[in-house]
């Protein structure tokens, strides 16, 4: 129950703005104060709270209620673009952080089958009624519960994906489209391959940025999504490859 007791925490601190480590340990008492350390710098890692002396703060998006787009949070923008392309009946793959988490909120209660390699957004998807959710097993990774591996590779090479929605954690004209572990970059390699139509779903902040491992170019893709307008030379390298850019 992990995920379900860092969505509370995070929901928590939300609302409180800034709390204490004595705070959480009241709203939480079965838990133990290393645990509620793990669950803070878990939260921290994907970037919903601040660790600070004796507690945390949030520095997520405030959920807005208001329609215009201008007032939400990169990943929201991403996220409202990228829910467009969800079509009812297809199969369709989510990948794992913080950007699907926000589409796997918004997707539409319907029929599909969801398949993914993050534990956390599975659990999202699961509140819905009508969604069929393949978790492709796999190793663990603690940071952002996603699986990789050969188990995961495995699962995945047996289904078919009509629209992949895939996160990176950079992306340069240099380094291409990147992630910090081999065997996220491996996974993907095969779900681009396995897909009809790969959207990349980028928010402005991992521009320029090239970790280690490379998992796809421009070329490999059908469409860019992003919160802010791309740079002129990530334009004209979408358009000599027929990538659309939204």
């Amino acid at each position: 129950m992990n995920v379900l007791r860092r969505e509370n925490m995070k929901e928590f601190i939300r609302q409180h703005g800034i709390v204490s480590l004595r705070e959480l340990s009241q709203q939480f008492p079965d838990v133990s104060v290393m645990t509620l350390h793990r669950d803070l710098n878990y939260l921290a890692s994907m970037g919903d709270v601040q660790r600070v002396r004796g507690g945390a703060k949030f520095i997520g998006e405030a959920q807005d209620t208001a329609d215009d787009i201008s007032n939400k949070s990169a990943k929201d923008i991403v996220a409202q673009k990228a829910v467009d392309f969800v079509r009812e009946g297809s199969a369709i793959y989510l990948d794992c952080g913080t950007t699907m988490m926000e589409l796997a909120k918004i997707i539409p209660d319907m029929y599909l089958n969801v398949v993914t390699c993050g534990a956390n957004v599975a659990m999202e998807v699961a509140k819905k009624i009508h969604p069929t959710v393949n978790l492709c097993g796999g190793v663990l990774n603690r940071n952002n519960l996603s699986t990789t591996g050969n188990f995961a590779e495995i699962i995945l090479s047996q289904i078919n994906i009509d629209v992949a929605f895939v996160s990176a954690a950079g992306y340069s004209i240099e380094g291409g489209f990147t992630c910090g572990f081999e065997s996220q970059a491996s996974f993907r390699r095969l779900l681009l391959e396995k897909a009809r139509s790969v959207i990349v779903l980028l928010d402005s902040s991992k521009l320029g940025r090239m970790l280690p491992f490379t998992f796809a170019d421009m070329k490999d893709i059908d469409y860019l999504i992003s919160d802010k307008p791309l740079p002129q030379s990530i334009l004209d390298l979408a358009a000599a490859n027929n990538v659309q850019i939204l």
